[in-house]
């Protein structure tokens, strides 16, 4: 078999002749891309894409979806979208206020939500209009997970056990929250639109389904002792959950009674991927060395066990037959059969950092998010090595138009329709062209300087007009000159210190959809967009009894009084950062608050079509100010070659302060930690430890009080 990175390479400079891949390889990762700042369609060569983007609406833009993954590539701020069938980039957005930062991907064929954990910002695109469309404020500290099923999204507190079903375009909560005892463990849908998750305070896995608005439990099943050290992988159809504390893994299916089987090899510190696809599950055992290989794991388990016997690899993932295991420090996945025997690698010229490895649309993504290359592997096992960074293929890219076709013609009327009137060819995001008073900025320079999405957009509709509202557009390096609106059959141009535009002179009865960009003296920002919205007469009553109540030092909730004939309520709040919420009930939670700060929140009433009622106002209400306590408690475990310190959460706090103490302290240096759990890999004599543990704010303000744990000599340690 031959090498699959040396084929990849050859194969990619044979594609594109001034690939970084063939030039030079530390150029990797390290180019900013210019003309990418919004959401870039790309005709393809290919009689697929040219297919898919050449017919229907707008909202069949995104069919070439299939076989493709979207991969955060952090040096430039931006998400690749990467085409499985041709190991090509297609699809091209950024989001500059991420630019460095380490953005989590959650995808489906039909939204894509980016989270980023250092500021807790979550930003919505629907890939079926093509714009920025949702935000969602999660708050600086916490382990949250973002699910994506067919049809709905889930927001998971892992920490506090909560699961809040979401609208996936609007990251709105659809319905109440399900509560289950935290902390809670892995978190993916399976091809039935089952969510699973662990529960070790329960000893248990639980099947949600989302049905309407709400989220509910359709199944339990016994996995380990209550209080169990817990891991598990969903399935295609149900989840295998491993029992890290013993040998036992259990296979849950969907109707049926579990499968309980026992592991070759004890499974202490046992990790598996999120989601698993395919008949195999793969179990890594880090202590061990060793992969447990679990056949058809949804059926009848058939177990199997390999070493493997090379040090710091990752998670193993299954794919294809085969299992790939990331090594970070090599910049490789290393490839192995389910008996053990090792095949060729997948290397990653230039990689550096964390190695994401997820199997989808079938195929394997392996991305490194910290360095401007990936690389994709189809079923028969054949690499290839993508530049992140390189232009997608063809000439002649306009600023957030579509490129030309590889043979350098024109795409004309081959691109999509654009879903605001505008002709086929426009990008994702785009204004309309011609005709709407948009070429001006259409022929403006984009560049990764140019502003983010100002997301979300906010619309309440009344006769004959459309008032909107937006937040301040990320843009670090020159000042927002101007807001452009587009819609079907105008626009407007507002200075870069507008938050809001009233558009008049609307049709009454018909449905508007509006699209907000932001530009700066080095170009045009990608759109953020309404929801659909119908201009009409008729104004709703105000709700009563607005109130608001802080539950926390950065929360809040606000509840009113239902008003008839109310569709959902927008809720706003009186100081700039706050994104304004939506909701169906009678009241919303804000995160993210200033604490120390005062507010006030007005909620207004919509109709179906949008149309809004009289507004309510809350009183002021100021927040408590942050007190940050001490760990409730400090421990720490000694194994062959590591210490791992745990402790409990701090409300409030971003970060956390680890000093060693002890005689083994002097072959360990301080840390931080953003999770409750910190392992080191001393060298040195010393064998007796005691560790302090400081909470440390969002804002890097130290608690007063610390705790520091018992000390104890750990006389098996060497």
């Amino acid at each position: 078999m031959a090498d699959q990175s040396a084929h990849s390479a050859d194969r990619a400079a044979q594609r594109a002749p001034g690939s970084a891949v063939r030039r030079a390889v530390p150029e990797l990762g390290r180019r900013v891309r210019s003309g990418a700042s919004g959401l870039t369609v790309v005709l393809m060569a290919t009689a697929l894409i040219s297919t898919a983007f050449g017919v229907g609406a707008m909202g069949r833009a995104d069919e070439v979806s299939d076989g493709a993954a979207w991969l955060w590539n952090s040096p430039t701020g931006e998400v690749t979208r990467v085409n499985g069938n041709n190991a090509e980039v297609d699809l091209v957005t950024s989001l500059p206020d991420s630019k460095g930062g380490d953005v989590r991907v959650t995808q489906n064929d039909d939204y894509l939500l980016l989270h980023d954990p250092a500021t807790g910002k979550v930003t919505s695109v629907d890939l079926r209009e093509m714009g920025f469309s949702g935000a969602l404020q999660l708050g600086e500290s916490g382990d949250f997970g973002l699910v994506l099923g067919k049809r709905t999204a889930v927001v998971i507190d892992r920490a506090g056990g909560e699961i809040k079903a979401v609208d996936p375009a609007t990251l709105q909560p659809t319905g109440a929250s399900l509560q289950i005892p935290g902390p809670l463990v892995g978190g993916a849908f399976d091809d039935t639109d089952t969510l699973w998750l662990g529960v070790p305070t329960q000893g248990t896995a639980v099947g949600i389904r989302v049905e309407g608005e709400d989220a509910a439990i359709s199944q339990t099943v016994s996995v380990a002792d209550p209080g169990s050290d817990i891991a598990m992988t969903v399935l295609d159809d149900g989840a295998l959950a491993v029992d890290r504390t013993g040998k036992r893994l259990v296979a849950a299916r969907n109707g049926e009674d579990p499968r309980l089987v026992s592991s070759p090899v004890p499974l202490k510190g046992a990790v598996l991927p999120p989601r698993t696809r395919g008949e195999t599950a793969a179990v890594t055992v880090p202590g061990s060395g060793r992969i447990v290989t679990v056949a058809d794991a949804g059926g009848t388990p058939r177990l199997g066990h390999f070493a493997v016997r090379h040090k710091g690899g990752g998670t193993a993932v299954p794919f294809g037959g085969r299992v790939y295991v990331p090594f970070e420090g090599e910049g490789a996945v290393r490839v192995f059969t389910p008996e053990g025997k090792e095949l060729n690698p997948v290397r990653l010229p230039g990689a550096e950092g964390p190695l994401e490895v997820e199997a989808r649309e079938g195929h394997l993504f392996v991305n490194a998010p910290d360095a401007g290359v990936a690389a994709v592997v189809d079923p028969s096992g054949k690499a290839s090595v993508i530049d992140k960074t390189q232009p997608p293929p063809g000439k002649g890219q306009g600023p957030g138009g579509i490129a030309a076709s590889a043979d350098g013609a024109t795409p004309g009327a081959q691109g999509p329709p654009a879903p605001d009137g505008g002709e086929p060819g426009d990008a994702p995001g785009t204004p309309p062209p011609s005709g709407t008073g948009d070429d001006e900025e259409r022929d403006e320079p984009e560049s990764t300087d140019a502003p983010g999405a100002p997301t979300p957009v906010t619309a309440e509709a009344g006769d004959g007009a459309v008032t909107l509202s937006w937040p301040k557009a990320y843009s670090p390096d020159a000042p927002v000159q101007t807001y452009t609106v587009t819609w079907k059959g105008g626009s407007t141009t507002l200075d870069g210190s507008a938050r809001s535009a009233e558009i008049d002179g609307l049709d009454n009865g018909t449905a508007y959809r509006f699209r907000v960009r932001a530009a700066n003296e080095h170009g045009t920002g990608p759109a953020a967009q309404t929801e659909e919205v119908t201009p009409g007469p008729g104004a709703l009553s105000a709700p009563a009894d607005v109130g608001a109540e802080a539950t926390g030092s950065d929360t809040a909730t606000v509840s009113w009084q239902a008003v008839d004939g109310a569709a959902d309520y927008v809720v706003t709040a009186d100081r700039e950062g706050v994104s304004d919420r939506t909701s169906t009930r009678t009241s919303v939670d804000f995160s993210g608050l200033e604490p120390g700060a005062t507010y006030t929140f007005t909620v207004t009433p919509r109709t179906d079509g949008g149309v809004s009622g009289e507004p309510a106002t809350s009183e002021p209400i100021t927040m408590p100010e942050l007190e940050l306590g001490a760990p409730a408690s400090v421990t720490f475990e000694t194994a062959a070659d590591a210490v791992t310190v745990d402790w409990s959460a701090v409300e409030g706090a971003a970060e956390y302060r680890i000093t060693p103490g002890g005689d083994g302290a002097a072959a360990l240096p301080e840390a931080t930690a953003s999770q409750t759990t910190y392992t080191y890999r001393p060298r040195g004599a010393g064998r007796c430890y005691s560790f302090t543990v400081l909470a440390i704010g969002p804002g890097g303000t130290a608690a007063e009080s610390s705790t520091t744990s018992d000390a104890r000599c750990a006389q098996d340690f060497n």
